[in-house]
C-alpha cells in the first residue's frame, strides 16, 4: 500500500484532526464493511483493509508524523481541503461542485436510514419524513443536470477530487471524465461491481420516494 495515499483513502486533509480522522474512518467503514456489501454480491474486503490500514497509521501520532515526513513535498495531498468538515482556506464564496457533493452525501445518509426501516418492516411516519427530506436533495442534483447514476458516494467523491484539481470545469465535462475513467482505468469486474452498487442505490432511492 506504499503507493496509496492514506489521507486520500480516508478523504481527509493532511491537516485533519484526530476527531476528523476517526469520523472519516467510521463513515467509510459503514459503507465498505464486507458484511454489509457481501449480501449484494460485492466484495469490499480489500477496500476495508485499506481503510483500516490508513486509520492505523494516521490515528497514531508517532506513525503519522513519520508518514508525513515521507509525504513531504507530495502535491497529491489536498492540504487545505477536507471532505468531512468542508473547511477550506483556498476556496471562498461559492463552493462549486462541493454543494452537490454535500447534497449527494446527505441524500445517501437518508437512504441508509430508510433501508434500515424497510428491513424492520415497520412502516412508520419516519419514512414519510425521510422521503420529504430526500426530495430536497434530489431536486438540487437534478437541477444541476447530474443523473441519478452518478449520485453514489464513491462516484461523487471521485468527481469532487477531480473538480478540485480544476474548478473551472463544467459538470457535464466532469461526468464525461468519470465515464472515460470508468471505461479506461477500471477493470471489467470492478466496473460491474460499481454498476451494481449504483443500481442498488437507485432502487433504494426510488423505493423511498414512492413511499
Amino acid at each position: 500500500m506504499e503507493s496509496i495515499n492514506y489521507y486520500e483513502i480516508l478523504g481527509v486533509s493532511q491537516k485533519a484532526s484526530q476527531d476528523e480522522i476517526v469520523a472519516a474512518k467510521n463513515l467509510l467503514a459503514k459503507q465498505y464493511h464486507p458484511d454489509v456489501n457481501m449480501k449484494n454480491g460485492i466484495d469490499t474486503t480489500e477496500q476495508m483493509q485499506q481503510i483500516l490500514e490508513a486509520y492505523r497509521i494516521l490515528s497514531n501520532p508517532e506513525k503519522r508524523a513519520e508518514y508525513d515526513r515521507k509525504l513531504s513535498g507530495n502535491k497529491a495531498v489536498m492540504h487545505n481541503f477536507t471532505l468531512y468538515n468542508m473547511e477550506e482556506t483556498e476556496v471562498t464564496g461559492d463552493y462549486g461542485f462541493v454543494v452537490y457533493w454535500k447534497a449527494a452525501g446527505a441524500l445517501y445518509d437518508i437512504v441508509l436510514q430508510s433501508d434500515d426501516i424497510f428491513k424492520s418492516r415497520e412502516r412508520t411516519s419516519r419514512l414519510a419524513q425521510l422521503s420529504m427530506q430526500a426530495l430536497k436533495y434530489i431536486v438540487q442534483l437534478r437541477e444541476a443536470s447530474i443523473p441519478e447514476k452518478y449520485w453514489h458516494p464513491d462516484i461523487m467523491n471521485w468527481l469532487l477530487f477531480t473538480w478540485y484539481k480544476n474548478r473551472n470545469v463544467t459538470i457535464a465535462y466532469l461526468l464525461t471524465l468519470y465515464d472515460e475513467h470508468l471505461k479506461n482505468d477500471v477493470s471489467p469486474l470492478d466496473r460491474l461491481k460499481r454498476q451494481k452498487e449504483a443500481l442498488h442505490y437507485q432502487h433504494s432511492l426510488k423505493r423511498l420516494v414512492k413511499y
